[in-house]
């Protein structure tokens, strides 16, 4: 079976749709699939092209074995809509010229999506390459955009819209990450054929792991603080004030913050951060996934924060099942299925998003836990994921359903 899989993001990028994608590319190569990823110049999240890819239209490599065409990307970081619809078009147009040059035939194409656009490229390779396509679906566009207010109701909504069911009535199946994503597919185009694939952790890279103190010495963690962390973008979806409001709040306790990531709002979230004098927070690089799973361990708890918007009653974050894996109890600022996934783990709290002083308290509550409470509500987390969330399983029912839906 050969399978491509077109995407404008994967490694060395960090992201949940390059992690998942990564994973699931190198899962299925050792199952005998032969997989090659077509995707942009790395340049996620800071917009700039990482600097050994600069000055090319065209490159390839091989990541974990995985063959892994790369497209010329306009990459800004302009946060602007039209700078990043020329971002958006200049990989849709770049990667159908390589994709008609350098791909060979395959059973399967899977386009992930967002962005939308990028179902322009998939439709002409699946009809130019005579492939079966699926979408794969990890946030509802243009339902995303309109409710982040990135896009009004007009002509170009409408243009979107049709754009979306027609990608949906050419796809042999479309895969989603949650529930809620199922249901407004189905709701556009009820005949769809639909896989719930949700996110997931590699239970080989994110473990158990003991504290390392060198580590811990030289990011100049407190010694005598509870330690609490985020891990991830820093963007608009993930609305980070609501951690430095609870914070300042926290200023006189013995607890510090450690936010890790990188990200369009970071620059802003600093800038806010020396406005409001908070000493016990501090801001991070962005690591790679091994050491992630080295730094989360170094945590007492963590966060994991939506913004407060209908359309996240949805969302299930990867980074939740990253924190259970590593046995580390959370608090999930949500509502909906990431809410009710962290309930039902056991190794969570939850509060309402960007409720700061609901937060702050519930920082508090934990803080006062005893450390066996805490280890408990862990340990519990990671029997959770790797009953129903072991990418390794995840990978295999998605490979068989490609089998079912597009090749017999």
């Amino acid at each position: 079976m050969k399978i491509v899989i077109l995407t404008q993001y994967y490694p060395p990028e960090h992201g949940a749709p390059q992690n998942r994608l990564h994973d699931l590319s190198r899962r299925w190569l050792k199952s005998g699939v032969d997989v090659t990823v077509l995707t942009a110049m790395p340049n996620y999240p800071r917009g700039e092209i990482f600097a050994e890819y600069r000055g090319k239209f065209f490159a390839s490599e091989e990541i974990d074995g995985v063959k892994v065409l790369r497209s010329w990307i306009f990459a800004s970081k302009n946060k602007k809509t039209i700078i990043q619809l020329l971002c958006y078009f200049s990989f849709v147009f770049s990667s159908l010229i390589i994709g008609l040059l350098k791909l060979r035939k395959s059973d399967v194409l899977i386009c992930e999506s967002p962005p939308l656009f990028l179902g322009f490229t998939a439709l002409m390779i699946k009809y130019l390459k005579r492939m079966k396509l699926v979408m794969n679906v990890s946030d509802l566009w243009p339902e995303s955009a309109v409710q982040l207010g990135l896009i009004g109701p007009g002509l170009a909504l409408s243009g979107l819209e049709w754009f979306e069911r027609l990608l949906y009535r050419k796809s042999s199946l479309v895969s989603c990450q949650t529930e809620g994503i199922v249901k407004g597919v189905l709701d556009k185009y009820p005949s769809a054929r639909t896989l719930l694939f949700p996110n997931g952790v590699d239970l080989e890279m994110f473990m158990p792991e003991e504290k390392d103190l060198d580590l811990k010495k030289s990011l100049a963690f407190p010694e005598d603080c509870f330690i609490v962390g985020y891990g991830g973008n820093h963007g608009r979806s993930q609305a980070l004030s609501q951690l430095l409001a609870a914070a300042d709040r926290l200023r006189d306790e013995k607890i510090f913050f450690a936010i890790v990531g990188d990200g369009p709002e970071k620059e802003m979230l600093q800038e806010k951060a020396r406005q409001m004098t908070l000493k016990n927070l501090v801001f991070y690089p962005s690591q790679d996934r091994q050491n992630m799973s080295k730094m989360q361990a170094l945590w007492d708890i963590a966060i994991v924060p939506l913004k407060d918007i209908e359309l996240f009653d949805g969302a299930r974050p990867s980074k939740m099942f990253e924190l259970m894996a590593g046995e580390i109890p959370f608090i999930f600022c949500g509502r909906g299925e990431g809410a009710d996934l962290a309930k039902t783990s056991g190794s969570a709290a939850v509060v309402p998003p960007e409720k700061p002083e609901m937060l702050a308290q519930k920082v508090l509550e934990l803080s006062k836990m005893s450390k066996e409470e805490r280890k408990a509500m862990g340990a519990k987390g990671h029997i959770f994921v790797k009953e129903g969330f072991n990418r390794e399983k995840l990978a295999d029912i998605f490979l068989q359903e490609l089998r079912k839906s597009c090749v017999n």
